[in-house]
């Protein structure tokens, strides 16, 4: 890759506050290092990400190169015959699933894949399926919002991506974070006191670094800042509380009204839960089998 990525990350190194503790440049460090490093272990994931972003590429050379990864066609397959997508059992071509699920869904999942998300790390449990009901959850508010929905799918999915770069990168402290944490709220204040940076921040350098449109990373970089949040931005924020409300219901919610500016109720929230629920349930299973 470039020496764009290690810029792109590199910024976010020297962003790190100087209460964070010893050893958090280091270990950020060697997350910009993993962002170069991680394509070659997927070679195929990492064309797949070159290739959805340009504008050259369409649903059928993008699909020949997909073809190239059996485990990553196969999971682009199921999700496109997936109830969700509306054509159950009708799609047996890469370029035609492709297609069906975007160009957005598809770069989201060679990322999961070129992030080794085949196989989460044991203190990750339960990444899938929070990811999962967050990007279905995201899609479903990102209309109303005047964002598009497949783009809000597929950064809600990946909003997580920063903690499973964190425990690679930070095997032994990274889980006593997550074990020590009551709720994501006093997650993402523990990786602040440690790494000067939250995981939602690594996850948005991640995209940055992977070549993403900037429109996604700049939405991720916003989800967990203070203030004003793109239509995007705020349906991955609206995507995140109703995961945690679902999955976490001894957890004090956050005011849908403050999340979207005024846009979303608690109430409506609380409307779409099951359907939410019984999707993202169903996609999970398609996506971790």
């Amino acid at each position: 890759m470039s020496a764009q990525p290690h810029a792109r990350v590199d910024a976010a190194v020297s962003g790190v506050t100087t209460s964070a503790a010893p050893g958090a440049v280091e270990v950020l460090g060697r997350i910009s290092a993993a962002l170069d490093d991680l394509p070659a272990h997927r070679p195929v994931a990492a064309k797949v990400i070159a290739e959805a972003d340009d504008h050259r590429s369409d649903a059928r050379s993008l699909g020949r190169t997909l073809s190239a990864d059996p485990a990553l066609v196969a999971k682009v397959l199921r999700l496109a015959n997936s109830a969700y997508f509306g054509l159950s059992g009708r799609v047996s071509a890469p370029a035609f699933a492709v297609t069906v699920v975007g160009f957005s869904t598809v770069r989201s999942l060679a990322v999961s894949a070129m992030a080794g998300l085949d196989e989460v790390p044991e203190a990750l449990e339960g990444f899938w399926e929070r990811s999962v009901l967050t990007a279905v959850a995201a899609a479903e508010f990102a209309p109303r919002l005047g964002a598009k929905a497949p783009d809000a799918f597929s950064v809600g999915l990946l909003a997580r991506l920063g903690q499973a770069l964190l425990v690679r990168c930070d095997p032994v402290e990274y889980p006593r974070l997550v074990a020590g944490a009551a709720d994501r709220e006093e997650l993402l204040a523990a990786e602040n006191r440690r790494y000067g940076a939250h995981h939602t921040r690594v996850s948005a350098e991640a995209l940055a670094a992977w070549a993403f449109p900037d429109d996604l990373a700049q939405a991720l970089a916003q989800v967990d800042r203070a203030g004003w949040a793109t239509p995007l931005a705020t349906s991955v924020r609206l995507g995140l509380e109703l995961s945690e409300r679902i999955l976490d219901p001894a957890r004090r919610p956050a005011p849908a009204d403050l999340l979207s500016a005024g846009h979303v109720r608690d109430a409506e929230l609380d409307a779409v839960r099951a359907p939410v629920t019984r999707t993202a349930a169903e996609l999970v299973q398609l996506l971790t089998s």
